[in-house]
This record gives C-alpha cells, structure tokens and sequence, in this order.
C-alpha cells in the first residue's frame, strides 16, 4: 500500500504464470480490486488475440537482411541454442531466421509448462475479477511496446543474451517455486538475488527490463496518487524490488510504503 497526501494506491506484484496448486491468491488481492475503483495493468494481455497485433509481432520476430541465428551467433553460443532447441523438440531449422530474444521467450514459455507453470497469472486473474466488478482498467503500457522490448531484448549483445537467458533457464522450475512461496508471505529474498545478479551480471538486459520501465512507469503512478482515487497496480514482481525498483523510488519520492495485510 503507496501513500501520500492523504492518497492511497494498491501496487500489488504479479507472477505472469502460476501452477494450479497456486490458487487460490493471498486474499489482499481480492481485497484491493474491492477497495478500489480502478485497476492498472502493464499492459492490455487480452489484446495478444487481436489478429492485427499477431501481425505486428510476425513483423518484427524475423532477423533482418536474411541473417541466421547462426550468422548473428558464435559458434559456441549457438551450438548451445541449438542443442537446447533440439532438447524440447524444436528442430533449428524451424526457428533459424528468428531473432535470438523471440527464440528464447519461446524457449522459456516451454520451460516453465515443463515445469507445471501453465495456469494465467496474477495480473490475468485482476483483470478478470475488475472486468465482472464493471472497474475501469487502465495500462502503464502498450502491447506494442511490449513486443518491441521482447523483439529488441540482446540486440548489440545477442551472444551474451543468450548464454545468460540459458544459464537461467537450467533452474526455471525450482527458481519459480521459490519466488512463488516468498511472494505468498510478502517477502522477496529471492526476487532481490535474482534483480542483483542480473544487475551485476547483465547490466544492459537489467537496465532495459527493469530500470528504463520503471522509469517511464513512476509519473504515472504519481499522477494516480493524486487523483484522489483509490487505485490497483499490478505490475512483474521484478519491477517492485531491487535498488531500483518502484518501491524504493517511490519511498524516495517522498511517499509511504507498507505491507497491505
């Protein structure tokens, strides 16, 4: 819960994917959609289904100037993009004029089923919940702009992006879990190592996921605090912790930040 001025804003994380077993939420997230008027999302999900904006993304999923995975890739990274690919059943061949980020969210999405996370997430289920109570639903985002992050993600720096996106992939199930059961009880001990490795690590991918959103996102969370309306955000839980995530900036920003319980 975000105060300020005698204003109250709900900023709740969301896990994009859970398990079945998940369900049902920590009840404060029934709680802040019936104690708000409105509701925030990243973004509109729903419009993923709109055929036009399944063009946009077949627009810009393919490597330009008939490049190649193998062509924009080392040899050592992309043997190890193929034997991956090659591991869950998708031949190289099928994904070859892909950009490397595109084949990685494929390959993450693949993961995480893998690994029983199949269900929709925290921020699919608010907006169902909003959408019965007839609230208004607002986003920080567009779903173009959505894809354009995910299309650009590694450009520059493709064969890095890469090994890193890899390297995490080895530990999706158990890493979800962890992050799953924290998140239950209000904490984040694994949320903030996993923002700190990637900070360390992996600066640029940190500072176009996490630090260039956030950004863009806080004027508009202190707008919302100043309409004099209770509002819900939901955003990625990655977005509210670490040193530069919307908790700490909106702290210093001059607003109070507590547990809603």
């Amino acid at each position: 819960m975000v105060g300020k001025n005698g204003n109250t804003m709900f900023l709740g994380g969301s896990i994009h994917v859970l398990r079945n077993r998940d369900f049902p939420l920590p009840k404060e997230f029934d709680r802040a959609i019936e104690q708000s008027s409105m509701l925030v999302l990243e973004a509109d999900v729903e419009k993923m289904d709109d055929p036009n904006i399944a063009q946009y993304v077949m627009m810009r999923m393919f490597l330009p100037g008939g490049k190649t995975l193998e062509s924009v890739l080392d040899s050592k990274t992309f043997a190890m993009l193929k034997a991956k690919c090659e591991g869950v059943g998708v031949p190289i061949e099928s994904v070859a004029g892909i950009k490397p980020s595109m084949v990685i969210t494929m390959l993450s999405v693949l993961e995480m089923e893998g690994s029983g996370f199949a269900e929709q997430g925290i921020d699919m289920y608010c907006l169902e919940k909003a959408k019965k109570a007839e609230m208004p639903i607002g986003f920080l985002e567009t779903v173009e702009a959505q894809i354009d992050m995910l299309v650009t993600m590694g450009d520059g720096y493709e064969n890095d992006f890469v090994k890193y996106s890899l390297y995490d992939m080895n530990n999706t199930g158990n890493d979800l879990a962890s992050i799953v059961s924290e998140w239950r009880t209000g904490s984040a001990a694994n949320t903030e190592e996993t923002i700190k490795e990637m900070k360390n690590q992996w600066p640029v991918l940190y500072q176009d996921l996490l630090v260039n959103r956030n950004k863009a996102w806080l004027p508009r969370l202190e707008e919302y605090l100043t309409g004099g309306k209770t509002v819900f955000v939901v955003v990625g839980l990655a977005h509210l912790h670490g040193p530069d995530g919307l908790l700490r900036r909106l702290k210093d920003s001059g607003c109070t930040v507590e547990q809603f319980r």
